[in-house]
């Protein structure tokens, strides 16, 4: 029941809209309302989906309290016999580590990390990442401001007109 058409596009639709009623849903594809819900509690319970999320626009909510966010690239020496998955579940562990993910390139890990604080952050690099055993090195990059996230525009974005190239 997982693998099937519906599935895949009822998937499709809650990545765009997770808080689109199961009706809604049969409507668009033309099956009964009982077969969302099922393929969606199928779905669930075989953790294909992990957890429905929002995106929020911090700019809106100047009061509320803004993680300082960054990008880690992660050099790794890969355990003999074991590659990078026991180093990737131990780095996976610390609570500032929001994403994680094994890249191709000069760096082999990318994580998300956030914090209260650039102190924090540094921190988090020095005393816990830098130190894991087989991490090689480490490259952090501060978030300065979010455009898009999970292809969403955030915030009043103006529609530019590609500049004239003058000879």
């Amino acid at each position: 029941m997982i693998s099937t058409p519906v599935a895949q596009d009822i998937l499709k639709i809650l990545s765009k809209n997770a808080r689109l009623p199961a009706a809604d849903m049969a409507k668009m594809l033309g099956v009964a309302v009982t077969v969302v819900e099922d393929t969606m509690r199928a779905l669930e319970e075989a953790e294909v989906i992990v957890r429905y999320t929002t995106v929020v626009n911090e700019q809106k909510m100047p009061q509320m309290k803004r993680k300082i966010r960054a990008l880690i690239e992660v050099g790794i020496r890969p355990e003999r016999d074991r590659g990078f998955d026991d180093i990737a579940r131990r780095i996976a562990q610390y609570p500032n580590v929001v994403a994680h993910y094994l890249i191709s390139g000069a760096y082999d890990f990318l994580l998300i990390v956030e914090g209260d604080s650039l102190e924090e952050i540094s921190s988090f690099v020095s005393d816990k990442l830098a130190s894991t055993d087989n991490v090689r090195s480490t490259s952090t990059h501060f978030i300065m401001k979010k455009y898009k996230e999970k292809g969403i525009l955030i915030g009043e974005q103006e529609v530019t007109e590609r500049l004239a190239i003058m000879p």
